[in-house]
């Protein structure tokens, strides 16, 4: 290949690296107007326009666009470092070594902070599910009579004490579930009927249970059962919710950093909000918190069934 003809190869090389590494601040952009043009709409949907418009979100994807442009551009260096020597046909295997060795520890960090980002990402999305998930259970549950520990629109504080919270605790856990610690250093919960009831799913469709049914997913269960949290705002006139009165689920939980080295960047610039998890050793996690607003529906919708005495 001749100069001349090595300019325009060059210079659309330079093009296509250029796109490439634009391309995850384009997507996030888009998202963005997405989510602005939702949050307008309200709706179900809002849910999913709040948790890509919020701060942890928005700073997980601009890590990963920063990351995989400085990636990208990296990999233009090298090879544009290396034209002169391709040309050639005389490039040298120590050189070429050399070159590795001196990126390789830059591109790993890189690909950790990608990886530790895009599953960030998904935690968030999942966590403000949470939320959305304990607000649409405590709409149901918050009218229900459970007279005299708590009567129509009366709700308690703890999990422990109050029926009607615990289920909007379930809700939240249920959600975040996929998302939660599955490792093998974490204490199994009870997760017996959940264990058999996808077993009993997947026999339906003539499959074998795969191996994350089991210890992994007792396991999951009970971490997002020990770090997710749910509380309700206080009613506005008192001890009872009004009849159409919004509702605001508060969840919290502690989203497990899985990727190594790059779980320990992310505690640090989480601040406050980056913990060291009680497991294991160097295990780390990060709170991700959430809220949604939905309205209270007040009374039971449903009849209850007469009885009559025996004639």
């Amino acid at each position: 290949m001749t100069a001349g003809q090595a300019q325009p190869v060059r210079r659309r090389g330079a093009t296509a690296l250029r796109a490439a590494a634009l391309l995850p601040a384009a997507a996030l952009a888009v998202l963005a107007v997405w989510a602005a043009t939702q949050l307008r709409a309200g709706g179900a949907g809002a849910w999913v326009a709040k948790a890509v418009s919020s701060p942890v979100f928005l700073a997980c994807g601009a890590a990963l666009a920063v990351s995989a442009a400085v990636l990208v551009a990296l990999a233009g260096a090298l090879w544009r470092a290396g034209a002169a020597e391709r040309r050639r046909r005389r490039a040298q295997q120590g050189t070429i070594l050399l070159e590795f060795a001196l990126v390789l520890p830059i591109a790993l960090t890189l690909v950790l902070v990608m990886a530790q980002s895009s599953l960030l990402m998904v935690g968030n999305l999942c966590v403000n599910y949470a939320a959305y998930c304990a607000a649409r259970s405590a709409i149901v549950q918050v009218p229900d009579n459970l007279a005299p520990a708590e009567g129509p629109n009366v709700i308690g504080t703890d999990p422990t004490s109050s029926p009607k919270l615990l289920r909007i605790q379930s809700a939240a856990v249920w959600a975040v579930l996929p998302v939660s610690c599955g490792s093998q250093e974490y204490p199994e919960g009870d997760a017996a009927r959940l264990n058999q009831g996808v077993s009993d799913l997947l026999a339906g469709y003539g499959s074998d249970a795969p191996g994350w049914v089991g210890p992994y997913l007792a396991r999951k269960l009970r971490y997002a059962q020990d770090h997710t949290t749910v509380e309700l705002d206080p009613p506005v006139g008192g001890m009872e919710y009004a009849p159409a009165e919004d509702i605001v689920a508060r969840v919290s939980h502690t989203f497990y950093l899985s990727i190594p080295y790059a779980n320990w960047v992310f505690q640090q610039f989480a601040g406050t909000d980056g913990v060291d998890l009680a497991f294991g050793q160097g295990e780390r996690g990060m709170v991700i918190r959430a809220d949604c607003t939905l309205t209270n529906q007040g009374v039971q919708d449903y009849v209850d069934v007469e009885q009559f005495p025996p004639q």
